[in-house]
């Protein structure tokens, strides 16, 4: 039966790989693995120091950025001020300070003193105020 059959084994052999003489190593050139490690770290150092500058320009934007919105907020703050130191200048409010807190009143006579010279002509500002002021208070 199967038992007596017998098989037919082939066996494969590798052929013999001819020995490595030593006129075909390839001794390694020092000199050009030294230019290139030379090289890569050339573009190492470039491509650092391009990051570099460029964190810098763009940390100066952000900067310049924050800046100009302080200085939008001081213009604005400084806008406010000024309104309240034209509030505080009105002539209206001193009066009324002066009437209701310090117990001041309006005098009820008003002399002027006139040189000779200026006695028709009411050339300066003050005495214009003046005759303003009286035309104002007898008004009320």
């Amino acid at each position: 039966m199967l038992v007596n059959k017998k098989q037919d084994w082939d066996i494969y052999q590798q052929p013999e790989v001819p020995s490595i003489k030593k006129k075909y190593l390839v001794k390694p050139d020092i000199a050009l693995r030294v230019k290139c490690l030379t090289i890569v770290t050339m573009i190492i150092v470039a491509a650092m120091f391009l990051t570099a500058s460029s964190e810098a320009i763009i940390r100066s934007g952000y900067e310049l950025v924050q800046m100009k919105v302080e200085v939008i907020k001081l213009e604005k703050e400084n806008e406010l001020l000024q309104l309240e130191i034209a509030k505080l200048k009105s002539p209206q409010r001193i009066q009324s300070i002066a009437t209701t807190q310090l117990g001041m009143v309006m005098p009820q006579n008003i002399y002027c003193a006139e040189s000779s010279s200026k006695s028709s002509n009411l050339n300066t500002e003050g005495e214009k105020s003046i005759v303003s002021m009286l035309l104002n208070r007898k008004s009320q």
